[in-house]
């Protein structure tokens, strides 16, 4: 009898779909390095990465009735659906990403900073100018933004970054 470290991908999946739950668990072992190592370059904290890493074999569980072998191997679906999951992550991640306050921003704004933010805001559109005080101002989401003034997250997101990139080179920063 073969060893289940000696099967193709392929023999793993088929005894998987078969119901042969030691069958996949040979998959998660041959592949759950490589999907972790992808995640974590993509994402940059191991946390995260071993997040994205089990969501993609529970998704690969799930679908394994008609999961693809490519090369006779399991690992490009994997990777496919762990890029996936790391996209969304990194999608919740903008959405959500407070600032970090340093040292040197801790130090009160003077006057001038703050008439020079007032000046650059008042040239914004009103609805751009809204959009600046709800997401940049009170952290509110993108979604609850999108909800306030009628629109959709996505359209907030790109108002936002044109505005973003407006102040910037107002403040000389055009990188």
């Amino acid at each position: 009898m073969q060893s289940q470290m000696d099967l193709f991908d392929i023999d793993l999946l088929l005894a998987s779909r078969a119901g042969a739950a030691s069958a996949f668990a040979e998959l998660y072992r041959r592949h759950s390095r490589a999907v972790l190592r992808y995640a974590w370059g993509r994402l940059g904290r191991e946390d995260l990465a071993e997040e994205a890493m089990q969501d993609t074999f529970v998704v690969a569980w799930e679908r394994r009735d008609r999961a693809p072998i490519v090369d006779e191997s399991l690992l490009p679906f994997l990777l496919a659906v762990c890029r996936n999951h790391v996209a969304n992550q990194i999608r919740k991640s903008r959405r959500t990403r407070a600032v970090v306050w340093s040292e040197t921003m801790a130090a009160p704004m003077r006057d001038d900073d703050l008439t020079w933010m007032r000046i650059e805001l008042d040239k914004l559109s009103p609805i751009d100018r809204r959009l600046c005080e709800l997401c940049l101002g009170d952290g509110v989401s993108y979604k609850d933004a999108a909800r306030i003034i009628d629109s959709t997250d996505t359209a907030v997101g790109k108002r936002l970054q044109r505005s973003r990139i407006r102040l910037r080179v107002a403040l000389g920063k055009e990188d």
